[in-house]
Order: structure tokens, then sequence, then C-alpha cells
């Protein structure tokens, strides 16, 4: 019997498939240059089905790669080497359960944080940190596997591990684990993370996919508070610096904001100026960077104190509200009750096949500015190369960041890159783009690596680095090898991310 005939036997023909046309749907995500055909693309429905799959692939010693929404851009998702099976996860996209007294949702990992949301919204309620800057469509399993943040909710609420209470996963070797409260057998429902032991849940959180196949997740759920305030302001010169004292001054005085970010000066002259992107800030005389903030309260005193305390910080750095309507420049109120906090990486789509390279790390929120000055500095040591790309695309790719949230605790997380182009244009193929691009992107991912962040979406790139530069002690990195080698003997889940190879 084939390979392709055992899948089919589990999951039937209609959901496995070796076909060209469906392994090349599934050879990208969203990374213009990275790209890797699977030999065979599995949709199964559970996790007994995940396990008979993985089974089959310890026997035939294939890889496995699982995807969810299939977003991310360091090919965390994508076949390595043009082998494997890619596992889409998208058909486990059930709500299992709402605890409505105990405030927790168990889900299967390939439901999205949009339709997740959408359906606790009937119940007043929403999941805290609405997962990564592509919560519409991105999965919770990813999310989880990533310790995301971007979507709405951060500063208040955190990666959106901080809410998870347990997990069903499927171990490379094919066995099925619970987590948390349900590591008790006698336990009726999820309600709690910590106890039985060690956290074996937070060994599958931020993994990249590596120790086992998030089946499902149970998340504490929380009601939406029913009043709300998002004031945006214009920052003075050197906005970093400006806005780093803010959120420093905000975690300080404990106040408690939903959501506080800050959008760079030229992410605001570029998008307003060239290429339309901003209409609510075309009246601005000064495009200078932008910085805002969300509360929400359970009282309109309450809120009205808050909005108080925050707008004293703002003010007495001398920012500038620019009012309360979107058409004022109030980008927190489009951000919160139309724009679905979908700004996260601002530059994609501006012009056609403009894409963003990115990492996406975490840092202290006084040690950002700083980053984003040495960004300034690698762009002109980079020049002659990026003249190169502007000879073929006609515009030069333009290093910087995203927008700046402020996440738990004293930090900020940064979505620091460079936008360009992918090594298809007008209808040539230019392999000296991709050439280019990836070695830019280890570049700067290096130079972001040695200011000490935390990267957390890894995929295949930045978590290769990590070992390739020595970011790891020895101590550590053998740690989670010896680890990767008891769950995974064969290495056959998430093989190459880490350098973790089924070959080693």
């Amino acid at each position: 019997m084939t390979l392709i005939q055992k899948l089919q036997n589990i999951v039937t023909e209609k959901f496995a498939s070796d076909d060209i046309y469906v392994r090349h749907a599934y050879s990208r995500n969203v990374h213009p240059d990275l790209q890797g055909v699977p030999e065979y693309v599995v949709r199964p429905k559970d996790a007994k089905e995940i396990s008979e799959i993985l089974k089959i692939a310890n026997e035939e010693n294939i890889p496995v790669i699982p995807r969810g929404g299939g977003d991310c851009e360091w090919g965390g998702s994508i076949a390595t080497g043009d082998v494997g099976i890619i596992l889409d996860m998208k058909r486990m996209d059930n709500i299992v359960n709402l605890d409505e007294e105990n405030l927790i949702c168990t889900v299967e990992a390939g439901i999205s944080w949009g339709k997740l949301n959408e359906y606790l919204s009937r119940f007043g309620l929403y999941t805290g940190c609405m997962g990564p800057g592509s919560g519409l469509t991105a999965s919770i399993g990813g999310g989880i596997s990533h310790h995301s943040v971007g979507a709405g909710g951060c500063a208040k609420y955190g990666a959106c591990t901080n809410q998870l209470v347990s997990l069903e996963v499927v171990l490379p070797t094919g066995e099925i684990i619970e987590t948390g409260s349900q590591a008790n057998k006698f336990s009726k429902f999820p309600f709690n993370r910590f106890g039985n032991g060690p956290d074996l849940t937070g060994l599958f959180c931020g993994d990249n996919g590596i120790y086992g196949v998030k089946t499902t997740v149970s998340l504490q759920v929380f009601p939406k508070p029913p009043f709300a305030n998002y004031k945006t302001f214009l920052c003075p010169r050197n906005s970093a610096e400006v806005v780093a004292q803010i959120f420093t001054e905000i975690r300080q005085k404990g106040i408690d904001v939903y959501d506080a970010m800050y959008i760079d000066e030229i992410l605001i002259k570029l998008g307003t100026n060239t290429f339309g992107m901003y209409p609510m800030f075309e009246h601005l005389k000064r495009k200078r960077g932008i910085v805002f903030y969300v509360v929400e309260a359970n009282s309109e005193q309450e809120l009205e104190e808050k909005v108080k305390q925050l707008d004293k910080i703002f003010l007495n750095k001398k920012c500038e509200d620019l009012g309360p309507e979107i058409s004022n420049g109030n980008f927190a109120k489009w951000q919160y009750t139309e724009g679905q906090w979908q700004t996260y990486h601002n530059c994609w789509g501006i012009i056609p096949v403009f894409e963003n390279i990115t990492t996406e790390c975490f840092t202290p929120i006084n040690s950002f500015p700083k980053i984003l000055k040495d960004i300034e500095v690698w762009d002109m040591e980079n020049e002659e190369n990026m003249k190169k790309i502007e000879k073929i695309a006609g515009f030069r790719p333009i290093s910087g960041t995203g927008v700046v949230p402020l996440v738990n605790g004293n930090n900020v997380e940064l979505t620091c890159g460079f936008t360009t182009f992918g090594c298809y244009h007008d209808g040539e193929y230019h392999e000296i783009i991709k050439d280019i691009n990836l070695k830019l992107w280890k570049s700067l991912l290096t130079l972001v690596l040695k200011h000490g962040v935390q990267f957390y979406m890894m995929g295949n790139i930045p978590s290769r680095l990590m070992v390739e530069v020595g970011a790891y002690t020895s101590e550590y990195y053998n740690l989670m090898k010896s680890i990767k080698k008891t769950l995974a003997p064969h290495k056959i889940l998430s093989s190459g991310k880490f350098d973790f190879w089924e070959d080693d």
C-alpha cells in the first residue's frame, strides 16, 4: 500500500492529496521568497486521526508540518526541502464548550481567533488578547504555538498564552495527552492550568510546533466591559523616546489600559503623503509619529478617571490630542470600532507586491528607541543592496517597524524589518532579489537579536538563527534537544526548526 493510500484510509480520499496543484497551494505563507512544496496534504478532523497520521509518519520516517491559518512569515508552516506531510488543521474549527459559569471556552485548535470572538460576542465575552495581528484568520493553535500578541488587548492581557488553561496534544509518536487540570483523569472539565505537578502546558506554549500537535485548547474568556474610550495623539520630535517615557509612566502608575500603540514617523509620512494609507492624517501639517490608547471600564465614572490620568501623561509629554472623531485623526477609534485591529503590519499591500520581511519580538520599553536607531544605521550600511532591488523594482526597500504595542509587563512588541519585493516582478523572475532579501533579513535579525530581544514567532528562519549565532547557552539548547529527542525520537515533527533535523 502506498503512503497516500494509507493517509486516505485515515481521513478518506477527500481529505488527503498528493495532487501537484493542491501541494503548491500549501507551498507558501505570506513571505515573498520562502517556498516549500510538500509531498502530501492531509486535513484531519480530530486528535485520533492525527495520532494515526503521526504513527505512519514515524514508520515511514517522513516529516510532518502542522499548519493553522498559514499566515506566519518565517517558514513555520511550509515544507522544508520540498518533502513531508502538511497537516492542515482548518477542519478542526469547532467550539467544544463554553463554560459561562467558570468563564472558560474549549475549542478545537484550528478555529480562528475571529470566529471564536464572533461567537463569544453573543454572550458579551471576548478572549482578552485577540491573538496575533492576523487574528481574524489566524488559528488558536498557531497563536498558542507562538505566544502571539498584536490583534488587540495585549497591553491588558499580554500574550494569548497567558489565558491558556489546558491543552489536548498529540505527541510526535502519536500518544494523546491532556495538560493542566485535565491531567487528573477524574477532572470533569478544564478549570486551572497550574497544579498536578509541573506545568507541562507551558512546554507546548511558544514551541513553534516542535513538541506536539495541539488539537483542543481551553482558554479563559472575559466579560467585555460596557464602556470604552480611545484617543490618538500626535507626538513631538524624538517620538520614539517620548513614547517610551509615556509607556513606562503608564506602567509605573498602574493604569489599566486595554491597548497603547505607537506608529513611527516614517510610516505616517510615507503612508499619508506617498501611498494614501492614512486618510485621517492628510489634514495634519506636521506628519510625525502617532501614539494612541484604548481603555475599557465597567462604569462611566471609572472610564472618566482612567482617561483623565492617561490624558495628563500624554499632554505633559507635549503630545497633541487629535480630537474625538476618526475624521479628526482618531486612529484609535477606527482601530477599536471599525478596523478590527488589522494594522499590525502597516505596509502590507500599499503598492502591488510590496511585502514586509520582519521579525516579531519582545523587548523592554526603554530599549526599543535604540533598536530603531540602529536599524536606521543598518539601512544606510546596506544602501548598495537596497539600490540593486530599486533598480529592478523601481522603488527602494524601506526599513523600520510596524506598530509598537505595549504588551504585558514593561515590554513592547516590535515588528521591525524592511519592506521589499518578491523575486517575481513585471512577469520576470529575479533570483538576485531573493538572494538579497534573505541576506538582508538574516543580517537584520542578527542585529536585533544581539540587542537581547525575545523572538516569539520563530518558524524556521529565526529559530535556526538563534542556534547559528550562539544565542542559546549550550546547556539550554541541549535541554531543548533532549526533550525533542524524548518526545520525537525520529524528529519527524516540524523538522528543522531550532536546527533539529530528523537525521541528526
